[in-house]
């Protein structure tokens, strides 16, 4: 199978930044990593919507390849610092209490309204 060379770019940018990306998600708090890495979306070109999805599957890609499984907020993280687009979307977080186990999600202001209704919804 032929992979289009624009997803081959976009899998070696997102693996350049996922390990910093993937330290930050794990050591701090989105009150200090999203507005970094906000600043250095905007620094890159703003994608039309064929690329942006090119770039989600990168995306999605390497994220599957990550110890501990695919996470949402690493996802979401990644196009924030990759493309200028989604760093000026916010960034909402969904939390539910499912019976006291606790779950939630993380998605841009592009993204489809989750199929799932949240107890709390904030946006960064």
């Amino acid at each position: 199978m032929l992979v289009p060379s624009a997803l081959v770019r976009d899998l070696l940018r997102v693996g350049l930044v996922l390990p910093a990306i993937e330290f930050g998600r794990v050591n701090e708090g989105p009150g200090h990593l999203v507005p970094r890495l906000r600043s250095r979306g905007q620094a890159s070109r703003r994608r039309n919507e064929a690329e942006r999805t090119t770039l989600r599957r990168a995306i999605g890609i390497a994220d599957r390849l990550i110890p501990g499984g695919p996470n949402c907020y690493r996802r979401a993280l990644l196009e924030i610092a990759l493309d200028a687009g989604a760093a000026e979307e916010p960034l909402k977080f969904g939390l539910r209490s499912n019976g006291g186990t606790g779950s939630g999600h993380a998605w841009l202001g592009s993204d489809r309204d989750p199929p799932v209704t949240y107890d709390v919804e904030l946006a960064l």
